[in-house]
């Protein structure tokens, strides 16, 4: 079991290899959920998740609200994937 050391600010590293499975990389948003003494945490998608959603010609007449309306989805879909 990896592990890490909280500093006095009550930051930590988290470790290389949690970081590479994950994916974490800087700049990114973490969510955390307690549950009685475990922690879970997991990278929050934001708006990286939604890269090259709309790459495709169906895109090209689609109102603003439609377009809206497709990342929404996108990041719904996506977010029951992981």
């Amino acid at each position: 079991m990896l592990h890490s050391t909280v500093t006095s600010k009550g930051q930590t590293t988290i470790p290389e290899k949690i970081r590479k499975a994950l994916r974490i990389k800087p700049g990114d948003k973490l969510e955390y959920a307690v549950d009685g003494d475990r922690a879970t945490i997991r990278v929050h998608p934001g708006i990286r998740s939604l890269k090259g959603v709309l790459a495709s010609n169906k895109g090209k007449r689609m109102s603003f609200a439609e377009i809206r309306e497709a990342a929404a989805e996108a990041a719904r879909v996506h977010e029951g994937t992981r």
